[in-house]
């Protein structure tokens, strides 16, 4: 079996799986088509993980896109009076790859939750991408930020323009260095100060990282920010997932699209975030939508090393019939099968078939040939 032929697979397991959680929750499948008029992606290009869009003009000489994002077509197709919508999608998209020149077909799967905006559609949210994590990898990790949080904090000490977007991008960096020289050319106070370096180096459990801003003086709208995350981390306590959680306010998003939680997912293995998603009720103002919204998506092209990890067997047990009768035969697969093993069955041997058993028909049988 080839690396390519088993992440197929792999691939195809995983989506079954996670299409099943997701209608389970009542999220309804979204279909897109492959092609949407490209105006709607230039308009809104900077929110997409690449900016270049593969293009062409069809023989009505509209200028089409081969689709790069999924979410803004929910958006674009969400009625205008719908009340709420619950949707969930596996797609392919086309990108640039990361770190490459070159465009792939990457698969996507992810939910959208619109028109919600109290506390339990979050938190449903959340759950499900919790259990996305979890029926990839055993170990996996979620961490939570507010852009909310975030923008009163930068507000309070004054930060606005170019020194807004640099800070942002300290915090998003860690780099607790450049940002304690920003807070000096700027002469913020020392609280003020802790403020802002707090806010970049921040990352534990929800309760301890919420313990961590108990004396520090913090604006209204950040704290209201804090007492959301407190309410979610409840929830996600007693629903038995507090200790995959925590907060983390260097996940910091365009603010153009985002404006509440945020969030990404982790699990060993892969460089980055598997998982993304947030709050984005301005990218829905956007397109002038009134519904609020929150949902993510798992990005299979973080996951490339997972996939194709190369197997040590191609099959557990090769079965070699030679001249034995195809009822023999059948009934040798059958036995295998019957305990969960994968069987492959030839005529002859084949010394490219790894195997962790091998069975000769009329001989014993030979482990790891």
């Amino acid at each position: 079996m080839s690396g390519t032929t088993d992440r197929l697979a792999w691939e195809d397991r995983i989506s079954l799986r996670l299409r099943a959680l997701y209608e389970q929750y009542g999220y309804g499948r979204y279909r897109m088509g492959k092609f949407e008029p490209y105006d709607m992606y230039l308009a809104n290009r900077k929110f997409l993980k690449s900016e270049t869009v593969i293009t062409f003009t069809d023989p009505g000489g509209r200028l089409m896109a081969l689709k790069p994002d999924v979410t803004m077509s929910i958006v674009k197709n969400t009625p205008d009076d719908a009340v709420s919508r619950k949707l969930y999608y596996a797609e392919n998209v086309f990108r640039m790859a990361h770190g490459s020149m070159e465009y792939r077909e990457i698969s996507q799967i992810g939910i959208e939750s619109i028109g919600c905006g109290d506390i339990y559609s979050e938190a449903e949210v959340l759950l499900l991408a919790l259990k996305t994590l979890e029926l990839i990898s055993e170990e996996y990790l979620l961490c939570v930020g507010n852009m909310g949080f975030a923008d009163a904090v930068f507000r309070s000490c004054g930060l606005a323009g170019d020194e807004y977007e640099t800070a942002a991008e300290y915090i998003r960096q860690k780099n607790t260095g450049a940002l304690a020289a920003l807070a000096d050319r700027l002469a913020l106070d020392a609280e003020r100060r802790r403020l802002l370096l707090t806010v970049a180096s921040v990352s534990a459990p929800l309760t301890d990282a919420i313990r961590t801003f108990a004396d520090l003086p913090l604006p209204e709208e950040a704290a209201d920010r804090l007492s959301e995350l407190r309410e979610l981390g409840e929830i996600l306590r007693t629903w038995g997932y507090a200790d995959r959680v925590r907060v983390d306010f260097s996940i910091i998003n365009d603010m153009d699209y985002y404006n509440g939680i945020v969030f990404r997912g982790f699990i060993p293995g892969a460089p980055r975030a598997v998982l993304s998603g947030g709050r984005y009720d301005n990218l829905m103002r956007r397109f002038g939508k009134r519904q609020n919204a929150v949902g993510f998506a798992l990005y299979s092209g973080e996951l490339s090393r997972k996939f194709t990890e190369e197997p040590e067997y191609d099959v557990d047990v090769l079965i070699v019939y030679g001249d034995a009768a195809p009822a023999a035969v059948h009934k040798a697969v059958v036995s295998a099968m019957s305990e969960g093993k994968t069987v492959r069955a030839e005529k002859h041997h084949d010394p490219d078939v790894r195997a962790a058993k091998t069975v000769v028909l009329g001989e014993a049988e030979v482990a790891g040939k």
